[in-house]
């Protein structure tokens, strides 16, 4: 017959793998990562989005079937999905991976599924790998967010290819062959949203969907997959010819053999970068400069009469600047706030964008005496890691802080940040500094002895029996009251 299209090779790679095919990093890197994530879930009890989203699931009811993060009792799959994608992209303190963020969107669907119908840990494993994978593949193939100089994106831009992954997974624990693979994927395409990363990046009072809804495509993955298993059929040439997936989502042009080349064995999902710091990449390596200099000259913060923060030009739009956020969406992306925040020494957490620390006067006069300057090394550095030598992201983060106080200043430069440089020595995060991040991300949500728990189960989970045991672990005796 005619030669496999490339909708059906990814579908028959996704029906086909089996753990015993993951290499030793592939699984160490996807436990890591769904331990942060899963992290990134707990933190997000301390602000409204994933309040709310809680709230709604709950008001959904339905049959006890899957574990929200940090609530009692159970919900249907489909609403426990978007309640843990929606908590889970609450803080933007979850890692970044090809094309951008994937893992609140792809893991919520494979999670609530695996614990329904009794998977090992050895099949959740499996699936999460596909669907970061499927994801980071069809997402590259789209072409790159920070391509262009200064670091802007193109005109267009999004993360739909991440419903294709949170598909993929979720019909890979169902165990779905290759054909019905293949129609749960071409749903995937129809039910994805569109391109929204750019209006994102633009506009300042964005509201609680970011840059993509983390809820709503961990809840279709759970849908298209189950529709798919009773037989409902999808477009099976979604990624194919002029009017393909590519150009349902305004990308430029697509390269076709990206999606497949080496799948299986090059591993697009390890290029995973994690985040230290509770907010955008941008900021990482100015607070590890900025957080450096106050610890070494104890500088307080009604001590300073000004900080520049010298990062990419992209950070200067005014979503980037703006010194007056309303909702803890907008104050994760303002570089003044964050960097107040870091002043002010108020410990790393879930809680750096809580309702309490918006309204706190002495943050909100700080905010005001800080500033972004362009770092002429930044769009160096940028062009030598994705235009010279074609890195699948940018490993170089030049900051340079300065702070002025006492009548002195104070300077730190930096080019890599902590955690988010991939492949830098001393950036990686060890296992233990991801359980930390996990500890202070379940403080007041999950008891000491249940956090110790899941932890020891998410990083030894290839061999956890049945995944539902590791899942009630992640429920709460009550729900947790953590925002005043």
């Amino acid at each position: 017959g005619d030669p496999m299209t490339t909708s059906e090779r990814l579908a028959d790679f996704a029906a086909g793998l089996r753990y015993d095919d993951l290499p030793p990093q592939v699984t160490r890197e996807a436990k890591r990562l769904l331990l942060d994530t899963i992290g990134c879930g707990l933190g997000g009890h301390a602000v409204e989005k994933g309040q709310m989203a809680v709230a709604y699931a709950r008001r959904m009811g339905g049959a006890p079937e899957a574990t929200v993060l940090g609530m009692p009792g159970k919900l249907p799959a489909a609403n426990a999905a978007f309640a843990n994608g929606d908590l889970m992209n609450a803080l933007d303190w979850n890692a970044l991976l090809p094309p951008s963020h994937v893992p609140p969107y792809v893991m919520p669907g494979a999670m609530a599924l695996a614990e329904l119908e009794g998977r090992s840990g050895r099949d959740l494993i499996t699936a999460l790998v596909l669907g970061m994978e499927v994801a980071g593949r069809v997402g590259r193939s789209l072409g790159g967010l920070r391509a262009t100089k200064g670091g802007y994106p193109l005109p267009v831009w999004g993360i739909s290819s991440n419903q294709l992954g949170a598909t993929a997974a979720a019909a890979h624990v169902l165990g779905l062959d290759a054909g019905k693979m293949l129609h749960a994927l071409g749903l995937a395409a129809f039910h994805a949203p569109v391109p929204s990363h750019v209006k994102y990046n633009y506009t300042k009072e964005v509201g609680y969907a970011k840059f993509a809804p983390s809820g709503w495509m961990a809840q279709g993955g759970v849908t298209t997959a189950t529709l798919a298993q009773m037989g409902y059929r999808g477009d099976t040439s979604f990624l194919e010819t002029e009017r393909g997936f590519w150009a349902m989502n305004a990308a430029p042009a697509w390269d076709e053999a990206s999606v497949l080349d080496g799948i299986g064995s090059d591993w697009v999902f390890l290029n995973a970068a994690y985040k230290f710091w509770p907010t955008c990449g941008f900021y990482q390596s100015p607070l590890d400069a900025l957080t450096a200099l106050i610890d070494e000259h104890d500088i307080q913060p009604e001590e300073i009469d000004e900080i520049v923060y010298a990062i990419e030009q992209f950070a200067s739009i005014p979503k980037y600047t703006t010194t007056e956020p309303n909702d803890h969406i907008e104050a994760a992306a303002s570089g003044p706030y964050i960097l107040s925040v870091a002043a002010h020494r108020i410990p790393r957490g879930p809680g750096w964008q809580a309702r309490e620390l918006l309204e706190h006067p002495g943050i909100r006069a700080l905010m005001k005496k800080v500033r972004h300057e362009v770092n002429p090394r930044s769009e160096t550095l940028r062009h030598q890691d994705i235009e010279v030598e074609g890195r699948p992201y940018l490993s170089h983060r030049p900051a340079d802080v300065r702070i002025r106080a006492r009548g002195q200043v104070f300077e730190k430069s930096l080019d890599f940040a902590n955690w988010l440089s991939i492949g830098v020595e001393g950036c990686i995060p060890t296992d233990e500094g991801l359980a930390e991040k996990f500890r202070a991300n379940a403080e007041g949500v999950l008891p000491p002895a249940q956090t110790e728990a899941v932890i020891d189960a998410v990083m030894s989970l290839e061999d956890v029996g049945d995944v539902s045991t590791m899942m009630e672990q992640l429920a709460a005796q009550e729900l947790a009251r953590v925002s005043a």
